[in-house]
């Protein structure tokens, strides 16, 4: 009797530590990502609407400066969007940045649309809004032909899966609706923004961004195993402003001003070597690696080189060549737009910091443009003076007074205005009279005859 009272208390006693050790491991499992937690107030705010709602490697530059400008300042990161898509490899570099993001991110579509592009750098934020009749999806990858602007749609599995994968990973990471993502690529599925609340794809529908804010205050959110927790006022939020780089790089991505810049730098290289104009061939060339941009040539590599000959055109323009001419002012552009090209993010150690990169191009930038207004002025002036006929100085129908004899046949002087003058004259005039010019001879003789 007592062994079995024993044994049941044995048993009880190890049912109950079983108990306790595993509720102790569920736990530990649970909450073993959440090392701390802290309230985050302030955030950093990125708008991405027209003109600069192409999603682009200007508008992807942009938005990795702005999340880690946010990253180093420890402030949720919110993005507007108000777009019609771009491009995809941009799409999934911004996608990427939010995905590996060290801070909490908000999507927020406003206004309209979010499509295509747009819809792809959204899917990966941590808290995805959408502004009451705005739209989402149509995500079916398409190529346009920069000549012709025909539009062709990709359904080719091969290039249809990896997009769908990739997509599929951003929503699974913040628990969205991955059928109805793959349906946004497949079938071109586009949702308004109360079908996007029903069936999981945004967490919020919402008027404003205050009331996104006031909806959001108080919830948690974890991130690297930080559980922040979301109190964020709109008069914490900070505008995030792009640089004159990346704004540089949209306008130098669209398709039209590509086209336009690579026929000038095309026709005007040709032009200038047909004609042996090589003074102009530095201006062409500009054109030429402007409009490349668009095509996959690095803007890194088109900044460097054009510092670099811009630098020596102007070297050449005030060490050899005597004035100031086309050679100044095409060294003066290429480095205008060398340094706006520059990029201000570049290895710690051996550059000063972005903020003063910023600083300095635009310095350098507001200098180039007043010293090539200045000179192109200056170049006008001359050249309209050159193209002026020239006027000579004839003192006719002035008086002044003999200073020697004149007869006729012989040439004397005479004082005009204070200033002495070979005459002749058809008659005799003695010294000290008053005469008068009547017309200037070649060789610069004045014939002269008295005043009656």
């Amino acid at each position: 009797m007592r062994g079995s009272l024993r044994r049941n208390r044995l048993q009880l006693f190890f049912t109950v530590s079983m108990a306790i050790l595993t509720v102790l491991i569920l736990t530990s499992i649970f909450t073993s990502r959440i090392v701390s937690s802290e309230r985050i107030s302030s955030a950093v705010m990125l708008t991405i609407e027209a003109p600069w709602d192409t999603i682009d490697d200007g508008v992807k530059e942009c938005f990795i400066d702005a999340l880690r400008y946010a990253e180093s300042q420890g402030k949720v990161f919110i993005y507007r969007v108000d777009s019609y898509g771009g491009y995809l490899d941009a799409g999934f570099e911004i996608g990427d940045a939010v995905l590996n993001a060290k801070i909490p991110t908000i999507a927020y579509v406003h206004r309209n649309k979010a499509l295509s592009a747009g819809t792809l750098i959204i899917l990966p934020s941590d808290i995805l809004a959408v502004q009451k009749y705005s739209i989402i999806g149509a995500m079916q990858p398409v190529t346009v032909n920069p000549v012709t602007g025909e539009i062709v749609y990709i359904n080719e599995s091969k290039v249809l899966n990896p997009i769908i994968k990739r997509a599929e990973a951003y929503s699974y990471r913040a628990g969205r609706n991955i059928t109805a993502v793959e349906l946004f690529i497949r079938q071109a599925l586009v949702f308004n923004s109360t079908e996007a609340i029903l069936y999981n794809v945004a967490d919020y529908e919402v008027s404003s961004l205050e009331e996104l804010l006031d909806k959001i205050n108080g919830r948690s959110v974890v991130v690297n195993g930080v559980e922040y927790v979301i109190d964020v006022k709109p008069y914490t939020i900070e505008e995030y402003s792009c640089s004159v780089r990346s704004r540089l790089i949209s306008l130098l991505m669209n398709s039209y001003v590509a086209n336009v810049f690579v026929t000038i730098g095309l026709l005007g290289t040709i032009f200038a070597l047909v004609s042996g104009k090589l003074t102009v061939l530095p201006l062409t060339l500009l054109f030429l690696l402007l409009g490349l941009v668009s095509v996959g040539v690095s803007a890194n590599f088109v900044s460097i080189f054009l510092i670099i000959l811009g630098a020596v055109l102007l070297a050449i323009e005030l060490f050899v060549i005597p004035g100031f001419g086309i050679v100044g002012i095409s060294g003066i552009l290429l480095l205008a737009f060398g340094f706006a090209l520059l990029p201000a993010y570049i290895p710690s150690g051996v550059s000063p910091s972005p903020e003063y990169i910023n600083t300095v191009r635009t310095i350098i930038i507001v200098v180039t443009v007043f010293l090539t207004s200045v000179f192109s002025i200056m170049i006008y002036k001359v050249v309209k003076v050159r193209r002026k006929k020239p006027v000579e100085f004839t003192p006719a129908g002035k008086k002044g007074r003999t200073v020697d004899w004149l007869k006729p046949g012989e040439i004397g002087f005479v004082k005009v205005e204070g200033e002495y003058w070979r005459a002749v004259s058809d008659e005799i005039i003695p010294p000290e009279t008053e005469v008068i010019v009547v017309e200037m001879l070649e060789n610069g003789v004045l014939k002269v005859k008295k005043t009656t």
